[in-house]
């Protein structure tokens, strides 16, 4: 029967096309229905006829499909995007039932597609379907487990950035060991699965969003260290030097406004001469405190020679730092969305940035970072939850469903595999929605 079989997809994949290119009066639709209305007759003669998709391929009862086959790989994608498991052709089958099934195979894939009830309500009784089980429910609760092992960590990394800045503020000497530790397993994290740690730089703190910040331009600066490959040692130093970048703002009364003030153009230097005090070999900590200000046209503090070279960390740091700040200003500025935050840098490279590593930087990130809220198509609203094959297609965890209502189950959809694209990212602040708590 895999002659027939392969002939009814064929025939079916033309029937999709058809509805989606004619009205159902016009010759080519018809011609298109006529043929498959005859082939799933043919089909069916002998009794059911059905069509199962396992394992991404497509199969007639046991028989596998030709993947060269005209129809076959656009019938398999059709299936799976929909989680359908099986289609069971009944004898009988009319061609109103014919045309309502593929329209139902037309519709858009979304989470909240209910492929039985549009058959049912397009009165196809002789087609009968079977779901794909979920078998992602397992990958979700690992994903949620390592979710919450991960803001542990983050939280832990606050902690013990407060211990550093108290000791600073008490004029002691701050141990880094526990800084060191922390972000040598955040950086293990994000060489495992960089988005799962992009989404915590989403986390903004109400209070004390001077540790937040340097916690998140530390999570920042190691993605673009990776993306510039470097070793593990060196990944090392950058996380601890972007980790420390603005411990000298720990020396400061932040309730003397007098000393808030001193404070913005001070704290390099501070920081700098906190760290220089510290024992160890590696001088980038203490190099990033006191450069990352110093712009690459310079321009920014403290002031330096019109030779002076600022360490190549500094310059990192200083773009994962203007970031930070476009997207989480302190000021009480209006943020940027993450991809107009990109753009900015972009903007200023070869200005105040360093070129090539606003260009690394953002080729991290992406054109849509993870914690974009985007509107797609079908006017669903989710969030970038990591990259896709293709820049211009994340995958998306959607949130809302078109008409405005939150998904109880959100489901992430590959934009690079999904008929659906970004029409706009959104302003999590229009729709009062915490990012970190989506990713």
């Amino acid at each position: 029967m895999t002659g027939d079989a392969t002939t009814v997809v064929t025939l079916l994949a033309a029937g999709r096309k058809a509805n989606q290119l004619y009205p159902a009066t016009h010759p080519a639709f018809s011609e298109a229905m006529d043929a498959l209305v005859a082939a799933v007759e043919q089909a069916t003669s002998t009794g059911p006829f059905q069509l199962n998709l396992h394992q991404g391929r497509l199969y007639n009862d046991d028989a596998p499909l030709p993947l060269d086959a005209p129809g076959v790989p656009a019938v398999q994608e059709a299936f799976e995007s929909r989680s359908i498991e099986s289609a069971t052709f009944q004898p009988g089958l009319t061609r109103d039932e014919t045309i309502g099934f593929v329209q139902v195979l037309g519709l858009r894939p979304s989470p909240s597609l209910d492929v039985e009830k549009e058959l049912a309500d397009r009165g196809v009784e002789r087609v009968t379907i079977a779901y794909l089980l979920d078998e992602d429910s397992d990958e979700r609760e690992e994903r949620e487990r390592l979710r919450e092992q991960d803001r542990a960590l983050y939280n832990r990394l606050v902690g013990v950035l407060r211990a550093l800045s108290a000791r600073v503020a008490d004029r002691g000497a701050p141990d880094l060991m526990g800084a060191s530790e922390l972000v040598g397993s955040i950086m293990g994290r994000l060489l495992d699965d960089q988005a799962a740690v992009l989404g915590l730089a989403t986390i903004k703190g109400q209070t004390e969003t001077n540790l937040f910040h340097s916690i998140n331009v530390m999570i920042y600066s190691v993605a673009l260290g990776a993306t510039l490959g470097l070793p593990e040692q060196g990944l090392a130093s950058l996380g601890v030097s972007s980790l420390m970048h603005d411990i000298g703002k720990a020396a400061f009364d932040h309730s003397d406004p007098d000393q808030l003030d001193a404070m913005r153009t001070a704290h390099p230097a501070v920081g700098a001469d906190i760290l220089a005090r510290l024992p160890g070999d590696d001088q980038a900590p203490m190099l990033v405190a006191y450069e990352h200000h110093m712009l690459a046209d310079g321009s920014g503090y403290p002031d330096r020679p019109a030779d002076y070279v600022t360490h190549p960390y500094s310059r990192m740091v200083a773009i994962a730092d203007r970031y930070a700040n476009l997207v989480d200003p302190a000021t009480g500025a209006e943020p940027l969305t993450p991809d107009h935050a990109v753009m900015q840098l972009l903007q200023e490279a070869g200005r105040t940035l360093d070129p090539i590593f606003t260009r690394m930087f953002a080729k991290a990130m992406g054109v849509f970072p993870v914690g974009c809220m985007v509107r797609l198509d079908d006017q669903s609203v989710g969030v970038v939850a990591r990259a896709g094959t293709d820049l211009l297609t994340p995958i998306v965890r959607v949130l809302y469903d078109p008409s405005g209502l939150p998904f109880e189950d959100p489901k992430d959809i590959d934009l690079g595999v999904e008929d659906v694209r970004i029409i706009e990212v959104v302003a999590p602040e229009c729709l009062n929605v915490a990012v970190s708590e989506h990713i």
